[in-house]
């Protein structure tokens, strides 16, 4: 089984670099929460992870029926509060050039995407706490 793995250092007030293998990229609060919009907050890095995973998925599924073209995806969720939570996520994949015939076949490939199926299931997350 592979590891995934993801550090985080707080830079300053809110904004927090994320390192992942060789690259890094910055998670920040919008200023309304006390950030100061340095880069997307947590739950949009989420709402983008599915985004990306399904683009790759709609893009694989494209090769392999030769179908050329952009592949654009669009990914939301809902945000609630409180308790605060992410649901109700909607992708929307578009495949120019996709025959009608071949639209349930894209759709059963694309909804295997790693990302959305780990939101679909259910998954603990176990939190230690050190000093």
């Amino acid at each position: 089984m592979a590891k995934l793995s993801a550090q985080a250092k707080v830079l300053d007030g809110f904004k927090v670099e994320v390192a992942i293998r060789n690259h890094r990229m910055v998670a920040d609060l919008t200023p309304d929460k006390g950030g100061s919009d340095a880069g997307p907050t947590p739950p949009e890095i989420l709402v983008g992870a599915l985004a990306a995973c399904s683009a790759i998925y709609a893009r694989i599924f494209a090769q392999r029926e030769g179908i050329p073209g952009e592949i654009t995806v669009r990914a939301e969720a809902e945000l609630t509060e409180p308790p605060m939570n992410v649901q109700n996520f909607q992708v929307h994949v578009r495949i120019p050039g996709l025959p009608k015939e071949k639209l349930d076949k894209a759709h059963a490939f694309v909804e295997k995407c790693v990302v959305a199926q780990t939101l679909c299931a259910a998954s603990a997350v176990e939190l230690k706490i050190e000093p």
